[in-house]
């Protein structure tokens, strides 16, 4: 085939190519003849001079547009291929397109050889990331959308390697006091501090102030976990000296957290999410270094992350593995059953029983989290229809997280399951569990003033102590609030504990709000509380464990 009929034949294919992929620059290596044909778009975005040049020409003047801290990392990418050692080029880097600025692209392609060996033809194509939104304008670094096919890159490859995260403290103040522009140029000093410290790592640009950098590595090295401290203190450390900006010398302080993986069994959500828990254990901890997921031994790591993805497959996989249990609330006057708390249990075939503290948190940072919190809903309310048929005004207590809450789309989820499980809303309450308060309180005041209108009730769980969780009271329209059973333990004979729980009680009482106390372990604790602070219910060990509904309806003749 001559060059003519070559390059007609490829542009054909292109057509079909382009039509569907914006952005996706096709290229053609003919060995035969020693040629390099370039599409039209690619040889127009990067100015190539010709559409059609010589091999060695192509490739020097395709190298030469390579941002210099990219350079050897393509080389040594196409040498290998061109070596022999890999039939392929994966590889993302850095270009100067015509108009003299970088754009951040990845090249994949496939090298064909005869069965002699010799080179037949080299083709492929060159995504431009920020044809399809894949680069963040402000940082100018990958999203999470090109970190997660990065992932999947590795793990479909068995590559080994380490998920770092960091993010930035506090930086709402920095906006509040400097301005969003500034605010924005910081954002971007701070991308180009992570590249410069990067050491051959990938590096994205997550939502808010987030950070990733993604090093694969050769093997399950050692060194992995020492590497990724290095760099993060590296980060953190320039960061802490300051940028300047406007004659403003502006200091960062940065948490981390991050994952080392080495098993291409674990899903590379299991790894995002994974690494997102570390990073918020770390903020919440105060903690100055890297926060690896499980770091004392790597067989932990990896056990960690084989029964996390598990529980993260069953979400996906019809909830299977994923039960209720059921925990009576007695009235305070009487002791006689008022409600229940519905709580979440795993069990798996391979790991068996799984206690919900041990992935809870975890889980909440997965998107699949919402699905799961619905289907516990739902699960929760059909289980409660034969109670409530038997006393009428039986309440069915469901605990909602908030990644639940910060959906756009809760609300009307919320009245769709209602409506579907005919059980009226004054049958239902729902608890709002401490780390619903992390999120902003207009939006959480929004919320729980929707669920009111439904007519459905509001419970504010592990309540705490001191002036803010009295304080607490006075904000959220609430209709009653729990006391966490650590807050109780030994009460009879700390008198702070008992001040305190007496000016909350106090404070519920006059703004209608109901109090539930948790933990009751013993017939004389019950009595003592009871007779001493003007309180609605009781739940805990002395009355029942969680228990199935099998055993809950077992009991509810001698609990009625």
């Amino acid at each position: 085939m001559d060059d003519n009929l070559k390059v007609q034949f490829f542009d054909e294919l292109f057509d079909i190519f382009s039509n569907q992929k914006d952005g996706w620059y096709a290229f053609y290596a003919d060995y035969s003849s020693g040629k390099v044909h370039w599409s039209s778009e690619l040889m127009n975005y990067f100015g190539m001079p010709q559409r059609v040049m010589d091999n060695n020409e192509a490739l020097d003047k395709y190298i030469s547009l390579i941002h210099p801290d990219d350079y050897e990392k393509y080389t040594d990418a196409v040498k290998d291929m061109f070596d022999g050692k890999t039939d392929s080029l994966i590889v993302s880097y850095r270009i100067k397109n015509k108009f003299g600025k970088y754009t951040t692209v990845s090249t994949y392609s496939q090298f064909k050889r005869d069965e002699l060996g010799r080179p037949l033809f080299y083709a492929g194509y060159v995504v431009n990331y920020e044809k399809h939104d894949m680069v963040e304008p402000t940082t100018g670094l990958y999203t999470v959308k090109v970190l997660m096919t990065h992932l999947e890159e590795l793990v479909s490859g068995n590559k080994s390697f380490f998920l770092l995260l960091f993010s930035i403290r506090n930086f709402t103040s920095i906006n509040t006091k400097y301005g969003y522009v500034i605010g924005n140029q910081l954002l971007h000093e701070v991308a180009e501090i992570a590249l410069s410290y990067r050491n051959g790592a990938l590096v994205y640009r997550l939502e808010g102030t987030k950070f990733a950098l993604l090093k694969d590595f050769d093997d399950d090295n050692a060194n992995v976990n020492e590497y990724a401290q290095k760099t993060f203190n590296h980060i953190k450390n320039q960061l802490k000296s300051g940028i300047n900006i406007d004659d403003h010398l502006i200091k960062l302080d940065i948490f981390g957290g991050g994952v080392n993986s080495t098993d291409n069994s674990v899903s590379t959500n299991t790894i995002y999410t994974s690494a997102l828990y570390a990073l918020s254990k770390s903020k919440e901890a105060g903690m100055t270094e890297l926060n690896i997921l499980n770091t004392s031994s790597v067989n932990e790591t990896r056990e960690k992350l084989y029964v996390l993805n598990e529980i993260r497959e069953s979400v996906l996989n019809s909830y299977n593995g994923f039960y209720l249990v059921y925990q009576p609330i007695f009235s305070s006057d009487e002791r006689k059953l008022v409600s229940m708390e519905s709580l979440l249990r795993w069990r798996g075939e391979s790991y068996g029983e799984i206690m919900p503290n041990t992935f809870i948190e975890w889980l909440e940072k997965d998107p699949v989290f919402y699905d799961l919190g619905i289907w516990i809903l739902e699960t929760a309310l059909e289980t409660a229809k034969p109670i409530i048929n038997i006393k009428p005004d039986f309440i069915v207590n469901v605990n909602l997280a908030y990644p639940q809450l910060e959906r756009d789309e809760f609300e009307n989820d919320l009245k769709i399951v209602i409506e579907k499980s005919k059980v009226n809303p004054k049958n239902i309450r729902l608890e709002l569990t401490e780390r619903c308060r992390l999120l902003d309180k207009n939006l959480l005041i929004h919320r729980m003033e929707f669920i009111k209108s439904l007519g459905i009730q509001t419970s504010l769980d592990d309540f705490g102590t001191g002036y803010s969780a009295i304080n607490l009271l006075f904000e959220l329209p609430t209709n009653q609030i729990k006391i966490d059973k650590e807050f109780i333990k030994n009460i009879e004979t700390e008198k702070p504990k008992q001040i305190m729980l007496k000016a909350i009680t106090d404070c519920a009482r006059i703004l209608n709000a109901h109090v539930c106390i948790e933990g009751i372990e013993s017939k004389e604790m019950a009595d003592y509380i009871c007779s001493n602070y003007n309180i609605t219910s009781l739940q805990g060990y002395y009355f029942s464990k969680p228990v199935e509904i099998e055993t809950f309806m077992d009991n509810i003749g001698k609990w009625l």
